[in-house]
């Protein structure tokens, strides 16, 4: 049998990434990962521990029958003080337990909590992303009002009109490094399922899969994705476990190569009218 031990309350601690959260709460763990929140019973957890095969991070194990593996929970979390901290806090506030004791599936007990509205989840990666798009928008006004101060009539004109190749230019860039960030991202810790073809959503055809914890998601693949079968349409893609909202479809190789050559003379392109037509014109001005 299980006895909670009488303690004080639970310190407010808390280990995080950008792919989750763990937070000790009264008699709990919130977790917070994948966009989904769940509220674990402390009675429901076997163990909290330190995992670094994969990166610091901190699991937290649940219980399971004999002979059943207990379903994991894992967040990284690079500072190890702070992992230490809240993992020696978990395991001092659990059950004491009997040695021979039978075990409940503690995933049976695990709740999942309704989405928090968008103003309460505002973090300051938000903030930062927005100070971050603000900042290009406040240097070019101000680089329009110092070549206006100067009268520099072709050098206005040059600056809005060469505002749309360098925005197409940073964004066919920008865009591509992030898509290959996230096979990057993919390539390390995703998992290979096949997502089959679902239902329309407006103009988009979505797929659908389960993950690995029986959760159906939904996603558009990439139109060149080619199909492993037609009947039904199914499509191979990889998902980020961390962040579910993270998934690729597998391309052919000459689609990448037909892509890479794209942004290289295509957006290389741009970017060059762009800077000639904005930042050049102001740096002229300037060292007159």
């Amino acid at each position: 049998m299980a006895t909670t031990p009488d303690a004080p309350a639970l310190p407010s601690l808390t280990v995080r990434s950008r792919a989750g959260s763990f937070s000790l709460e009264k008699r709990s763990i919130l977790l917070e990962q994948g966009g989904v929140r769940r509220r674990i019973p402390l009675e429901a957890v076997e163990e909290v521990r330190l995992e670094s095969r994969r990166g610091p991070g901190v699991e937290v194990v649940l219980t399971a029958p004999a002979g059943a593996s207990g379903t994991v929970y894992r967040v990284g979390c690079r500072n190890r003080a702070s992992a230490t901290a809240f993992v020696d806090a978990a395991q001092r506030a659990l059950p004491v337990r009997d040695a021979g004791a039978a075990r409940e599936d503690g995933a049976a007990q695990v709740v999942v909590l309704p989405r928090l509205a968008d103003k309460d989840r505002r973090t300051a990666r938000d903030r930062l992303l927005i100070a971050a798009a603000l900042l290009p928008v406040a240097l070019y006004v101000a680089g329009l009002v110092v070549l206006i101060a100067h009268g520099d009539i072709f050098g206005v004109v040059f600056w809005l009109l060469g505002l749309k190749p360098l925005a197409f230019g940073l964004l066919l860039y920008g865009l591509s490094a992030k898509n290959l960030y996230d096979r990057w991202l993919l390539r390390r810790r995703g998992i290979s399922v096949l997502a089959t073809s679902d239902h329309v959503q407006g103009k988009k055809q979505m797929y659908g899969f389960v993950d690995a914890e029986g959760v159906k998601r939904f996603c558009e693949p990439d139109s060149a994705a080619e199909p492993v079968s037609v009947s039904p349409r199914q499509v191979a893609v990889v998902y980020d476990p961390e962040h579910v909202g993270r998934v690729k479809a597998v391309l052919p190789l000459r689609t990448w190569v037909l892509r890479t050559i794209g942004v290289a003379f295509g957006g290389t392109s741009l970017l060059v009218l762009g800077f000639f037509l904005v930042p050049y014109q102001l740096i002229e001005v300037l060292s007159r």
